[in-house]
């Protein structure tokens, strides 16, 4: 048993807490009694060959002589007493801690009295005055005898209330219990006393208040149901917090959450702020506990803000490049200042959302990529709700809560869980040095700046970043370059302009010498032409809609013939032509079938060429 399960197991059973010896103290904690304040054990370090040891002392008075020889049991570390006995934790059964603790807690909440083991946990608190006793005049008597005092005047519902309490139920839950009974007695009373009466108790309930201050506290509700809000001792402030949250004169849940932020706005901001670090955990709970799921945005805004940037980081493909870049700027504090974002301005966003693309897809040999390593891991957890406050929790087996995708709350096994990213321990450490890294290279690939030392990263991870700065790098010179466009609809009109220019500057003897040559040579080139396609074309040549200067391109190619005199003469452009031809063949072959080679020229793709010579060479070699 450790120091926290040790007070976990004290709070949760006797609603006791340990207190430093001294303020500030980390090595001596007390546990005392409510009824008089006496220490009936204390919680220590022991510090042994460099390490510290847990141990208690407890006082069990004549029982330690019984027990103080068992294993794990000792003379007390902490005081010379026979009443006390030293236990170390880690050697000692947690049952045998609990059984030695319930018997000290018995002596000290009935001092004086022999401790049995059916003997009730009575917890009847005394009066608390801040006040110190002065030397005062007695009244002389009145015809010799003594004037009775007056009875104090309890309302009726008071009375009934106070009555009502139920010494057999055990500390642990029945505290709690017996709040919210006599809580929802008491819910509708109004009261109207004059006095204010001083009152300060850790986790204050009803049973802890006398007359006077019960009178004093529903006074004081009174006001605060009718909007009038006055400050008084933070103990009055508890309770009515703890009304609210145990749904205590309230119509239902939406109204007790809006009771509850009313009084923080009203009073805890105005008043008491330290109240609201309670506060705001409880209203956390509130919504939790009673499913309202409309009030999540509110209570549960720098939590929701977190969850996006932590699934902006583990999916940045979703995401744009200034979420990305946001998502950094939350989780780290190298971005803050740095030199090489302010030079490069908004392109920084750009390389480093590049960068991460890249990096994210990276795992390492077990597997885990840097997200899940150096940032954030998705965690199970158990939470104790409405902890540090007066709240009768009871089972709520169907208890389910979704804050968003990453967050959820669900009842199970008697606990309440909370499936959530967790941050690493050392995660804005770690992004500043995936960052530097990130810096550094961006340097030397940009040459921009002076260099910077490296830091240690994984290898895989580093290269990770070197490729996605090469990657933008590389997108960005292709952005950069020229776009060429042609406008097919004027080319005609260029050519005709240019032989209309160019026949301009001929002599009648030039154009007849050439017209006579034009002739020949197209009449060549037709009967070749007409004799190619017409030795090859298959019977039914215009079944996928080719043209004539489409048909005869496309079987230049597959008899593997010069197609480039045929083009020159007849003004074509190869690119056209292919893509004339993959059009009107695609419904047949479901795909391209010509495409240009390294050096730019056509060619048939090679799984479709048997198909084709059959379509059109009727299978020919």
């Amino acid at each position: 048993m450790n120091f926290n399960e040790l007070s976990k197991l004290v709070y949760k059973k006797y609603g006791l807490k340990f207190e430093p010896a001294l303020p500030g103290s980390q090595e001596l904690f007390l546990l005392k009694s409510p009824v008089d304040g006496s220490t009936f054990a204390m919680m220590s370090r022991i510090k042994r060959s460099g390490h510290f040891i847990a141990t208690l002392d407890v006082r069990c008075g004549d029982f330690s002589e019984i027990i103080r020889d068992l294993p794990g049991f000792s003379t007390p570390f902490r005081l010379k007493s026979n009443e006390w006995i030293g236990i170390w934790l880690k050697q000692v059964k947690e049952e045998a801690v609990e059984s030695t603790l319930d018997y000290a807690f018995k002596l000290a909440m009935n001092p004086g009295k022999k401790v049995i083991d059916k003997q009730p946990f009575i917890y009847i608190p005394g009066e608390e005055d801040n006040q110190k006793y002065q030397a005062q005049v007695i009244k002389p008597r009145k015809n010799g005898k003594i004037i009775a005092n007056h009875e104090e005047f309890i309302p009726s519902a008071i009375k009934k209330m106070m009555a009502s309490y139920d010494y057999s139920l055990f500390p642990s839950k029945g505290r709690a219990k017996n709040f919210v009974h006599q809580g929802r007695m008491i819910a509708d009373f109004n009261d109207n006393y004059n006095e204010e009466v001083y009152f300060k108790r850790f986790y204050p309930t009803f049973h802890d208040m006398n007359v006077k201050q019960l009178r004093t506290y529903f006074t004081w509700r009174s006001k605060i149901r009718k909007n009038i809000y006055e400050k008084t001792y933070r103990s009055y402030a508890y309770v009515y917090l703890y009304e609210i949250l145990n749904n205590i004169g309230v119509e239902n849940s939406q109204d007790g959450f809006n009771k509850l932020k009313e009084f923080n706005d009203n009073y805890v901001q105005k008043f008491d702020q330290e109240i609201s670090n309670y506060l705001n955990k409880w209203m956390q709970d509130y919504v939790i506990y009673y499913d309202l799921t409309n009030e999540k945005e509110f209570c549960f805004k720098k939590e929701i803000a977190e969850d996006h940037f932590g699934e902006v980081l583990l999916k940045p493909e979703n995401f744009a490049q200034n979420e990305v870049l946001a998502a950094f700027l939350k989780f780290s504090t190298y971005l803050a200042n740095n030199v090489t974002r302010k030079k490069l301005k908004n392109e920084f966003g750009k390389i480093l959302y590049q960068v991460w693309l890249t990096v994210s897809k990276v795992k390492l040999q077990n597997k885990i990529d840097f997200f899940h390593k150096y940032i954030a891991k998705q965690n199970l957890y158990s939470v104790d709700l409405f902890s540090n406050a007066v709240f009768y929790y009871q089972r709520r087996s169907g208890l389910k809560y979704v804050v968003d995708e990453k967050r959820k709350y669900f009842y199970k096994n008697n606990h309440t869980y909370c499936s959530s990213l967790i941050g690493l321990k050392r995660q804005k450490s770690d992004l500043n040095t995936f960052l530097h890294e990130v810096d550094r290279l961006i340097r030397i690939k940009l040459h921009l700046g002076k260099e910077i030392k490296p830091r240690k990263l994984d290898e895989p991870f580093l290269k990770a970043i070197s490729r996605g700065i090469d990657e933008y790098l590389v997108r960005k010179r292709e952005a950069e370059r020229p776009k060429i466009e042609i406008n097919f609809a004027y080319l005609d009109q260029i050519r005709a302009d240019a032989s209309k220019t160019r026949d301009s500057l001929l002599t009648e003897e030039e154009i007849e010498l050439e017209q006579k040559e034009r002739t020949t040579q197209n009449e060549s080139a037709d009967n070749e032409s007409k004799q190619n396609v017409n030795e090859s074309l298959p019977i039914k040549n215009n079944e996928y809609g080719l043209s004539k200067d489409e048909t005869y391109f496309l079987l230049a190619l597959l008899q593997k013939r010069s197609w480039k005199e045929y083009i020159k003469d007849h003004h074509l452009m190869p690119s056209i032509l292919a893509d004339g031809i993959n059009d009107k063949l695609f419904d047949e072959i479901g795909d391209a079938v010509i495409e240009f080679n390294d050096n730019n020229e056509p060619e048939i793709v090679a799984d479709y060429y048997p198909d084709l010579k059959e379509m059109f060479l009727g299978g020919e070699n």
